[in-house]
């Protein structure tokens, strides 16, 4: 059985003018009443909505690329968590499943990766790279020993030069971000409860 994760990323400037979240009854279409009263008490809302979305956005990813289906239902995946600092560590339940997030929080973006049970943080690479339009081209020109392909379902995977092997992988970009996570190897490790 294949292990799967996903990420994503929000650029804050970018985010603030393409939704307005703060419009009647938005969040209530996206957010369960636990994860709207979490953005209402927060000190700062707008991380806290973006926040929670990435998170929805890096399980959805997992859910899709295992069932192959694609579909827009935010309100199936409930979120939580906490912060310290510039970090956020928390979880996002869905249909049973459970989904382990960590998320990076910086002046401008935040990155969220998720992973399935039994993978630990540990065993996923992450590469930063600044978007663009041709961001595959140029990767796979920039890199020595990765590739970036697509496997036979049309999803992202890196091809590994070196170990001649190939590796899940999960995309995002936003604004001028682009982020590549994927897994190192295939062993599993179980981490705790956040």
């Amino acid at each position: 059985m294949l292990q799967m994760l996903g990420n994503d990323v929000v650029d804050f400037r970018l985010a603030k003018g393409q939704s307005n979240w703060k419009r009647p009854h938005y969040l209530s279409k996206i957010f369960s009443s636990t994860e709207r009263e979490l953005v209402n008490l927060a000190a700062n809302p707008d991380l806290v909505v973006w926040l929670i979305w990435s998170m929805k956005e890096a399980a959805y990813k997992i859910v899709n690329r295992a069932s192959g289906l694609r579909f827009y239902n935010p309100l199936a995946f409930t979120c939580s968590f906490k912060m310290e600092g510039p970090l956020a560590t928390g979880k996002v339940k869905y249909k049973g499943e459970t989904f382990w997030c960590t998320t990076q929080i910086f002046d401008n973006f935040l990155h969220t990766l998720a992973v399935e049970k039994g993978i630990s943080f540990h065993q996923v690479g992450v590469i930063y790279a600044a978007n663009r339009s041709d961001y595959v081209q140029h990767f796979n020109t920039e890199q020595e020993w990765l590739r970036l392909e697509k496997d036979k379902n049309m999803l992202p995977q890196l091809y590994n030069y070196t170990t001649k092997t190939h590796h899940i992988t999960s995309l995002s970009h936003h604004g001028s971000k682009l982020y590549i996570v994927y897994l190192l190897n295939n062993k599993a490790n179980w981490f705790s409860d956040v």
